[in-house]
């Protein structure tokens, strides 16, 4: 199939995508997770919500009825890059309520679908990523079941999440890995990828820690090594840091290393 010519939501027989039962041309069937695909790709815009009633309604009868089927397909798409959250992994949704937070794989195309490359955070990769950084989030550096500052009832839940959107990468003809992955606690994971901007770059960071003074730079050491910091005036130059991927991070360790290592 020419996606060039399929970018639409009109099929080539004039029906639209989320409406097939089988694919065009051929007696094959049309499987349910491309019609929900299309259909939210073409009917919902990046942070609207929507229901599984919703789905059934567009979908018409063909569509299986039970909640346990369709997020069984709704996690075949997240496979392929779709970030669509529940009320499970944001308290701000209702129970049965989903938010399309950023779109993957156009999956009811047959070459986007087969060329699309993802790389899936299994549990041992979780794991890894969680290790490397510290089980901490290396947005606000909050740990595991800490409490947020001035909440003492809001604990934190960590998860795993991107420095730049698999999208954005895909767009960019670039590969994701497990550089691109790091621990973030749920809120901090919360905002529409898609809209963020892109992370620090290594190059602009080393410039800043290359400011700082040899007293500072030690600081700065002590920290990454404990992978955890305090509040004070290294604040903007360790933040931008920790938003580096885990090598330049390192990168940046060694820099100090040798920097403070020197006489003054």
């Amino acid at each position: 199939m020419n996606a060039s010519a399929d970018d639409g939501p009109i099929a080539p027989n004039g029906t639209p995508w989320w409406e097939l039962t089988v694919h065009p041309g051929t007696n094959k069937r049309f499987g349910q997770e491309r019609r929900l695909s299309a259909w939210l790709w073409f009917n919902k815009r990046i942070g609207e919500t929507f229901t599984m009633n919703e789905l059934r309604d567009a979908l018409g009868p063909n569509i299986v009825g039970t909640s346990e089927h369709l997020n069984r397909r709704l996690r075949t798409l997240r496979e392929v890059g779709w970030a669509i959250p529940s009320y499970k992994d944001d308290g701000s949704l209702k129970p049965d309520e989903y938010r399309l937070q950023s779109r993957g794989a156009r999956y009811w195309l047959d070459e986007d679908r087969k060329a699309y490359k993802r790389f899936k955070a299994s549990a041992r990769i979780r794991r890894k990523v969680m290790d490397r950084d510290g089980w901490r989030c290396v947005i606000c550096g909050i740990a595991s079941n800490e409490s947020y500052p001035g909440e003492p009832d809001e604990a934190a839940r960590l998860t795993v999440g991107h420095r730049v959107p698999q999208e954005r990468l895909r767009a960019r003809g670039a590969a994701d890995n497990i550089d691109n992955w790091r621990t973030e606690c749920a809120r901090c994971n919360e905002p529409v990828r898609d809209e963020i901007p892109d992370p620090h770059q290594y190059d602009e960071v080393l410039v800043q820690v290359r400011r700082l003074s040899r007293g500072n730079k030690q600081t700065m050491l002590n920290w990454l090594q404990k992978g955890e910091r305090t509040r004070s005036e290294l604040d903007r130059a360790y933040d931008q840091v920790r938003t580096l991927t885990h090598n330049e991070r390192e990168h940046i360790r060694t820099y100090l290393q040798s920097s403070t290592s020197k006489s003054s």
